[in-house]
């Protein structure tokens, strides 16, 4: 009898914890399909385009900023990949290691079926985590900090502490450096998310 109770805690447990993994991998298929589009803010948009780099994840973006500053426009790009790893979805970032050549990426993401792992850099320790806020409608993501060095603009190395959130129709991140005493290098002095809309 004893013996029959342990087992059935035993299956109401694996079955609990089935539940959460399907239900992390149906709000990841929530927010990949959130997630693709161009986004306009007041002095920068960004594009988010799926790619297949199955070696990678089923779920993989390839990412383009563009940022006016003094009058020039300044082009950023990443790799970005979502798995559900421990019952939450992870987000990884990847720098390319040649970004010319994947300049039109955008508008031709046929161009990633050539990608492989040496064309990447994986920023390593600046994984986000994401939930869903279900009240709002919302996805959140953050980062840890303390693990995620990563190089700032016009400068060197600095710890980046990075937020963001995705809905329907937007997208919102911030991005702040700290050094290694915690006194804030660069990045919005408050914690206010720069705001982009869906175009």
């Amino acid at each position: 009898m004893v013996e029959r109770a342990v087992a059935l805690c035993a299956l109401l447990f694996l079955a609990a914890c089935s539940g959460t993994a399907d239900l992390r991998k149906a709000e990841l298929s929530e927010l990949a399909g959130w997630l693709p589009g161009t986004y306009e803010g007041a002095d920068a948009s960004i594009a988010f385009v799926p790619i297949y780099a199955p070696f990678i994840s089923d779920n993989v973006f390839f990412t383009e900023e563009t940022r006016l500053r003094a009058g020039r426009g300044e082009v950023s790009q990443r790799i970005v990949a979502f798995e559900v790893i421990d019952k939450q979805i992870v987000q990884a970032s990847y720098l390319l290691a040649d970004p010319a050549r994947w300049r039109a990426g955008l508008q031709h993401p046929d161009l990633f079926k050539g990608l492989m792992e040496a064309d990447l850099k994986l920023l390593a320790g600046c994984e986000m985590l994401w939930v869903k806020d279900k009240e709002h409608s919302r996805f959140v993501g953050a980062n840890d900090r303390k693990n995620c060095r990563s190089s700032r603009p016009g400068s060197g190395l600095a710890f980046l502490d990075s937020r963001a959130e995705i809905t329907a129709d937007d997208y919102a991140r911030s991005e702040r450096y700290f050094d290694a005493a915690g006194r804030q290098l660069a990045g919005a002095q408050d914690e206010t998310l720069d705001r982009f809309r869906r175009q």
